[in-house]
C-alpha cells in the first residue's frame, strides 16, 4: 500500500513527465478514435453508394445468370410475367422495384469509342430504387420509348458530349449479330458511385429489349427496402415464394456482391493503418519510459541502499506508468468523444478542403463525410494505451533495478 501511494505521489511531483507521457497517448487514443469514425463513416458511405446506385437491398437473378454475371450474358434471363405473380409488394418493408436488362455495348460519339454497360430500364421504377432523381446536373431522365440514354457526367465530359448530342451504342444482340442504337442524351448524372459516372449508360428497357432481340426478359430484378437490415428476412421470404414459381430463380442480398467484397478489402487496409498509428505510440511511450529510468537512476539507488528489492521498484515504476495510461486514456476518451460528435453532427467536407471530386480518384465521397460512433473503439485503444504503459515499464524497471545502488547514486 506504501508503494502505490507513493507511486501516485511520484505522478504529481513529476509532473511534466507525467504530462508528456500522458499526452502522448492522449493524442493516440484521440487519433485513433477520430480515424475510426472517419473510416466508418466511408464504409457507410460506401455501403450507401452501392445500395444507393448498383444493388439495391435484394436482387432477385436467375442462379446461372449469377455465375456469369461480370459477362453480362443474353442466356438465362427472367420473363417478366413470371416476375409479377410473385407479388413483391408484399415483403415486409418493400419500397419499390426496378426490373433492368444489362449488356455490353460500346459507346461512339463519331470519333472515339469507349466500352459501356448498357442498362434497359423503366424510368419510373428506377427512380423508386435508386437515388438518382436529384443527382442530375444537367437534363433529364427519359421516358420509357424514347430513343434517349442517361449517363454520368464524367463519362460524357470524357467522350466531349452533352446533353442534346446524339451518341450511339454498338452491341451484340442474342442472336450474336451486331446492331447499333442512335440515342440523344436527355440527362447527366453525378453520384458517388463510380461506376455510374464512368461505365453505366441508361436507357428505356423497351428500346434495350428490341436492339437485343430478347422477348420480354430482363437479367434482374433490384428490391428496395426501407433499411438495410431487413434484406436477410425479406431474402428469405422471397426465396421460399421463388421456390414454388421457378427452382432456378434465387435471391441475393445486397452483402453478396463483389462490390462489397472489395469493399471489407478497404476496410482491413484502415485497419491495418490504425495499427501503425498505435504502433508508432507504442514506441513513443516505451521510449519516454526508458528514458524516465534513466533520469531517475539516483533516486533508485537511493531506494535499493534503504533496503526496497527488485521487484519492489519494479512495481513502483509500473503503477506509475499504468497510472499514467488511464491518464492519458481518459483524457484521449474525452477529446475523441469531443471530435467523433463533431464529425457525426457536422461532419467534413474532403472535396472542398482539397478542391478536388474525390469520385474521380474511386473514394465514394460526395459532399460532406460523417463520422460513426464505435464504442468498440473507445475500449479497445483505452485498453491497448493502459497495456502498453504497463508492460513498456517492466524490462526499464527490472534493468534501472538491476543496477548496483552504489553505481546508481554515482549516475549521472
Amino acid at each position: 500500500m506504501f508503494l502505490t501511494k507513493l507511486a501516485l505521489k511520484n505522478l504529481i511531483r513529476y509532473r511534466t513527465r507525467t504530462l508528456a507521457v500522458g499526452l502522448i497517448i492522449a493524442f493516440a487514443v484521440f487519433f485513433y478514435i477520430l480515424f475510426d469514425a472517419l473510416m466508418a463513416g466511408m464504409n457507410e458511405m460506401s455501403y450507401e453508394g452501392i445500395i444507393d446506385y448498383e444493388t439495391g437491398h435484394l436482387q432477385i437473378v436467375n442462379s446461372s445468370y449469377w455465375q456469369e454475371e461480370k459477362k453480362l450474358p443474353l442466356d438465362d434471363l427472367i420473363p417478366l410475367d413470371l416476375l409479377r405473380r410473385i407479388k413483391l409488394e408484399e415483403v415486409q418493408g418493400y419500397r419499390g422495384s426496378s426490373a433492368e436488362l444489362a449488356f455490353q455495348a460500346r459507346l461512339n460519339n463519331g470519333i472515339n469509342e469507349l466500352p459501356v454497360v448498357g442498362r434497359g430500364v423503366v424510368p419510373e421504377d428506377l427512380l423508386s430504387v435508386f437515388s438518382l432523381a436529384d443527382k442530375f446536373v444537367e437534363g433529364e431522365m427519359f421516358s420509357s420509348g424514347e430513343q434517349r440514354v442517361v449517363m454520368g457526367k464524367r463519362l460524357a465530359d470524357l467522350m466531349d458530349v452533352g446533353v442534346g448530342d446524339y451518341v450511339i451504342l454498338l452491341v451484340r444482340d442474342k442472336n450474336n449479330t451486331f446492331n447499333t442504337i442512335e440515342a440523344e442524351i436527355s440527362g447527366l448524372v453525378h453520384t458517388i458511385n463510380h461506376n455510374v459516372n464512368n461505365f453505366l449508360v441508361y436507357m428505356p428497357l423497351d428500346v434495350a429489349q428490341e436492339a437485343l432481340a430478347v422477348d420480354d426478359v430482363v437479367s434482374k430484378v433490384v428490391v428496395r427496402l426501407d433499411h438495410k437490415e431487413q434484406a436477410p428476412q425479406a431474402a428469405g421470404v422471397l426465396e421460399s415464394k421463388l421456390q414454388r414459381l421457378d427452382g432456378d430463380l434465387a435471391v441475393y442480398k445486397w452483402d453478396d456482391t463483389d462490390a462489397l467484397s472489395f469493399s471489407s478489402y478497404a476496410a482491413t487496409e484502415n485497419q491495418i493503418i490504425l495499427g501503425i498509428i498505435l504502433l508508432i505510440a507504442a514506441i513513443a511511450i516505451i521510449n519516454t519510459v526508458i528514458l524516465a529510468a534513466l533520469e531517475r537512476m539516483r533516486e533508485i539507488g537511493t531506494m535499493k541502499a534503504m533496503g526496497l528489492d527488485v521487484r519492489e521498484i519494479v512495481y513502483l515504476f509500473v503503477i506509475e506508468s499504468t497510472g499514467i495510461g488511464v491518464l492519458g486514456g481518459c483524457i484521449g476518451l474525452v477529446m475523441g468523444a469531443v471530435g467523433v460528435w463533431y464529425l457525426v453532427r457536422f461532419g467534413v467536407d474532403f472535396s472542398a478542403m482539397a478542391q478536388l471530386d474525390m469520385t474521380s480518384f474511386g473514394v465514394p465521397v460526395l459532399g460532406k463525410t460523417h463520422g460513426v460512433w464505435n464504442p468498440n473503439a473507445f475500449i479497445t485503444v483505452f485498453a491497448f494505451g493502459v497495456a502498453v504503459s504497463f508492460l513498456s515499464s517492466i524490462l526499464p524497471g527490472y534493468w534501472a533495478a538491476a543496477k548496483d545502488p552504489i553505481q546508481a547514486i554515482q549516475h549521472r
